[in-house]
């Protein structure tokens, strides 16, 4: 038989994975103009590329832009899982510092998001991702097509990062694996709809996006702030740290 506390830390966990997987998917539907717009272009040239084929061609494509990001999320969740319980249970006793209680990984993306709306802030909006090295993934077999899609979680892109620093702030690999996963693909089945039915997201809700994103960063990076203050309570940390 199982002990009630082994059940109770299962369904905790279970909660906790589909709160990130929902969270994942949300900012997944925020970033479908923005994908679109950025990443339209290298599932364009895909399709373009292997035209008697281009379906599986796609499909393989997004399959490995999902994968590559879901592994990304892993470890971003794992350098939050880390900060949480490493550096904090080393330097600091138990009760006799504040940061011993405190959700360090949600500092991480608080600092990451204020970082990413005064860039767009400063740049009046965010610069298309860069991406003309992936164009010799794109041409070669399916295989390499896979690997093309993989590498794309590696692609510099404002939209990007503040999802990954939002998988940091989850605190758990497994958390920041499930966030990622819905994220990538909740956008990635609108973009692969978009691309096979015509376009689906217009040009203003994409300018609107860009408008917005900044804003959007600098609330969320307050929250993250806020939460990680709230940790340093007495009341907001019991002095000890979740697994």
């Amino acid at each position: 038989m199982h002990c009630p506390g082994t059940v109770i830390g299962y369904y905790t966990i279970m909660n906790e994975l589909i709160a990130a997987i929902i969270a994942g998917s949300t900012v997944g539907w925020f970033a479908i103009p923005h994908c679109y717009a950025m990443c339209g272009p290298l599932h364009v040239s895909v399709c373009a590329l292997h035209r008697e084929k281009s379906l599986k061609a796609l499909s393989l494509f997004n399959l490995g832009r999902i994968a590559g990001y879901t592994l990304a999320g892993f470890l971003f969740g794992a350098f939050g899982e880390f900060i949480n319980i490493g550096p904090a249970h080393y330097c600091c006793q138990t009760g006799q510092h504040p940061l011993r209680g405190a959700l360090l990984s949600l500092l991480f993306p608080g600092v990451m998001m204020l970082f990413i709306a005064f860039y767009a802030f400063r740049k009046k909006g965010l610069k298309a991702a860069k991406s003309s090295w992936l164009s010799k993934f794109f041409s070669g077999g399916l295989g390499k097509l896979t690997v093309g899609g993989v590498c794309t979680s590696l692609i510099p892109c404002g939209m990007l990062y503040a999802a990954f620093a939002m998988a940091v702030g989850t605190g758990s690999w497994l958390k920041g694996g499930g966030f990622m996963f819905a994220f990538v693909v909740t956008q990635t089945f609108f973009m692969q709809l978009g691309i096979s039915l015509g376009r689906l997201v217009d040009k203003k809700w994409g300018a609107r996006f860009e408008k917005a994103f900044p804003w959007v960063c600098l609330l969320a990076g307050v929250i993250y702030c806020v939460l990680f203050v709230l940790k340093l309570m007495p009341d907001g940390g019991t002095g000890s740290v979740p697994s």
